[in-house]
């Protein structure tokens, strides 16, 4: 019997023995007589489709299982999964052990030992500096107050509404609110300050100010400064600050920005200016919407000296910074998020330093320098820096994001991000002289993960202090070199080199998940070793170590 015949012959008897799926007329319809198949007028149509689909799917099962066995696995190679330690904040005596007495910012900036990085060169005194309104635990006190400031509007104990202030003296600042039994609405302000700030830094000096288990809500205002240390609004000691529909502006003293790096407290600063829009410090929450943050230099949205803890939530937001500085930079133990803002900024968008981290969510970065910087200065080898990106667009001239000698989590998800500079990680060692060091030691190392996107640039690791590792997960396909770093690709996901590269295969993959174009080699450690050609003409080399 023919290979057709012998198919229509199976399938005439599954047609005949399946008596509850076909209709009794065809049954009937089918005759089997000295081997030949028999049918009535009519079946012959219904027989040619059956018989022309049993051939396609025979057709695709082949197929099928002829890739299935093309199919090459790759060993991946056994690598140590590195173990986070448990973060304890170090106290200032182990930090002033590993930089000497007075440590950056300290004794000699005229402060307290050890001020943080991205912070104020040294914590002085308030005495000096007098708010145009001082509200102390539920109360207005005109006697504490330069009421002379304030030209235009109406003060009360729990709010002032339409006031307009304004001085020239650096020790004058705008509203300043303190104690628990304070929680204070100010609305509809016109705020302008000039003059060099005095005293502490996010003190009473600040355009508006929250402090000593305080509440301040501000809601349709404009607060603007003028001056070296000279914030627009302030968050400090326990306090909470919420901040609607405003426009917030420091514009920093007349040398804001130099053609040169500046450094603080012996802390080289890759940007520069004089003066932060906002500061938030000292176990305190800040709370931002709809609201707009511009900084000619410095920073817009600071978060350092926390204390212990620090939150800092911006929903809705415009964040700029328009001659040099950053958008955010959260100090350890501060913890920054951003939901549906747009940042446009002169040099990153982000710093992380120590264990810190920052979310994004989507939110649209613009950067005429990195996306992100992450390092550590004054720490301990264990602290981890966490940014964690969802949805929304980045784009960068410079790197995406470059890492400090720091550990870092860097986890990018469903993010259009593209760096013109085409490299979208780079690791590199501190050349701060305050960088934290390992010492040798094992520390967790750099991971950063690319989950349902399809980007293009390069990854470049370059600390040898610590590892790095990339993970490709849910359908990411990941176009550009890879160097020096461990690479784990799920089943749905890719990548193409478009560079030499030399990686570690973290896990078993598919030969097909790999690919390059002709001429460019990708050495590889895994479980086995050998030389392949890969789809695109590329050259495939792997060594078991």
């Amino acid at each position: 019997m023919s290979r057709l015949g012998q198919n229509s012959y199976f399938i005439i008897q599954f047609l005949i023995q399946s008596k509850n799926k076909v209709p009794i007329k065809t049954r009937q319809s089918l005759l089997l007589k000295g081997g030949k198949i028999i049918m009535k007028k009519g079946f012959i149509s219904i027989l040619m489709a059956i018989c022309a689909a049993t051939f396609l799917f025979s057709f695709i099962s082949y197929a099928a299982d002829k890739n299935v066995k093309q199919a090459v696995t790759i060993k991946g190679a056994v690598v140590e999964k590195p173990v986070r330690e448990a973060f304890k904040m170090p106290t200032l005596e182990e930090m002033m052990a590993t930089f000497g007495a007075g440590g950056p910012g300290g004794a000699a900036a005229g402060g307290a030992a050890g001020a943080m990085a991205g912070g104020p060169p040294g914590m002085g005194s308030d005495e000096k500096s007098v708010p145009a309104v001082y509200v102390d635990n539920g109360k207005y006190t005109a006697a504490k107050s330069r009421a002379d400031a304030v030209t235009d509007g109406e003060i009360k104990d729990a709010y002032a509404s339409g006031v307009k202030i304004s001085a020239k003296e650096g020790n004058i600042g705008g509203v300043y609110v303190k104690g628990i039994g304070s929680e204070y609405i100010l609305s509809d302000a016109n705020i302008e300050l000039s003059g060099e700030g005095t005293g502490t830094e996010g003190g009473m000096s600040t355009g508006a100010a929250s402090s000593d288990h305080s509440t301040l809500i501000i809601r349709n205002s404009t607060i603007t400064t003028n001056g070296k240390s000279r914030p627009a609004t302030a968050a400090t000691k326990y306090s909470t600050m919420k901040v609607y529909n405003s426009t917030l502006t420091a514009h920093g003293g007349s040398e804001a920005v130099s053609a040169t790096p500046t450094t603080t407290g012996g802390i080289t600063r890759p940007f520069t200016g004089n003066a932060r829009t906002n500061v938030t410090m000292s176990n305190s929450y800040s709370y931002f919407y709809y609201t707009t943050i511009i900084a000619d230099g410095w920073g817009a949205l600071s978060t350092d000296g926390a204390e212990g803890f620090v939150y800092l939530e911006a929903n809705n937001c415009k964040v700029q910074t328009t001659k040099s500085g950053y958008g955010t930079y959260a100090d350890g133990a501060c913890h920054d998020v951003f939901n549906s803002c747009e940042f446009d900024v002169a040099s990153m968008a982000a710093i992380l330093a120590g264990e810190a981290d920052i979310t994004f969510r989507d939110t649209k970065v613009k950067s005429r320098g990195n996306f992100a910087m992450i390092h550590c200065v004054m720490g301990m080898p264990a602290e981890v820096s966490t940014l964690k990106v969802t949805g929304g667009e980045v784009s960068c001239k410079d790197i995406g994001v470059l890492v400090k000698s720091q550990n870092a989590i860097l986890s990018f998800d469903g993010v259009k991000l593209a760096s013109e500079k085409g490299v979208l990680v780079k690791s590199e060692v501190n050349s701060d002289p305050n960088a934290t060091k390992t010492s040798g030691k094992k520390v967790y190392g750099i991971h950063t993960t690319f989950r349902g996107m399809e980007v293009s640039g390069d990854i470049v690791h370059e600390d040898k202090d610590r590892t790095m590792t990339v993970y490709l997960e849910s359908t990411t396909t990941l176009k550009g070199a890879v160097k020096n770093a461990n690479i784990t690709i799920d089943s749905s996901s890719k990548w193409i080199a478009t560079a030499d590269s030399n990686v570690t295969i973290a896990g078993d993959i598919d030969r097909s998940q790999i690919d390059a174009p002709k001429g460019v080699t990708i050495h590889a450690v895994a479980g086995e070793s050998g030389t392949f050609t890969l789809a695109s003409g590329g050259t495939l080399i792997l060594k078991k170590l």
